[in-house]
């Protein structure tokens, strides 16, 4: 053995048995560290989300359908008519109040409507015909007076807005 290798061990002991024992010992090391990283990681207690009660519903979805044909349905429904039968003509809408005009199949002329939208493809009929317009009927809707300029209160009295 060369004399240098020789001073470099304590009792001279061939570089054989240290290269296998340096082997190893890695071989051990990445294997160590391989089962360390494969270890599930342990969740701090401060990173769970606590418990909530919130209770969340979801509500099927509906297809909004349009101001016209829902109008339309309501009408065929307070008049007993066939969808098919009802013609209405909207004027104003915001998209909760409406002013437009209806008519049935074969009637000469129609009259004048106003409808309030309650939900999602729920419109109101809240009032129609030829004549005045009610405070009492429409108050509770609160239409703007662009659709609602006056209406006529209990006492018949005209009752302007503008």
């Amino acid at each position: 053995m060369n004399p240098i290798l020789k001073n470099l061990f304590h009792n001279g002991k061939p570089m054989k048995n240290t290269l296998i024992g340096l082997l190893l010992g890695l071989v051990i090391a990445m294997l160590a560290f391989y089962m360390y990283t494969q270890k599930p990681s342990v969740n701090n207690d401060s990173n769970i989300p606590s418990p909530t009660t919130e209770v969340v519903t979801v509500a099927p979805s509906v297809t909004e359908i349009s101001a016209e044909e829902s109008i339309k349905k309501a009408f065929a429904k307070k008049y007993n008519k066939k969808f098919e039968e009802v013609e209405i003509s909207i004027s104003k809408n915001d998209s909760t109040h409406v002013w437009g005009s209806v008519k049935f199949s074969g009637e000469m002329s129609g009259g004048w409507f106003l409808a309030y939208k309650e939900s999602v493809n729920n419109w109101i009929i809240v009032q129609d015909g030829n004549g005045t317009i009610s405070c009492e009927t429409v108050a509770p809707y609160n239409f703007p007076t662009s659709m609602v300029p006056g209406c006529v209160d209990n006492n018949g009295q005209l009752v302007n807005f503008k």
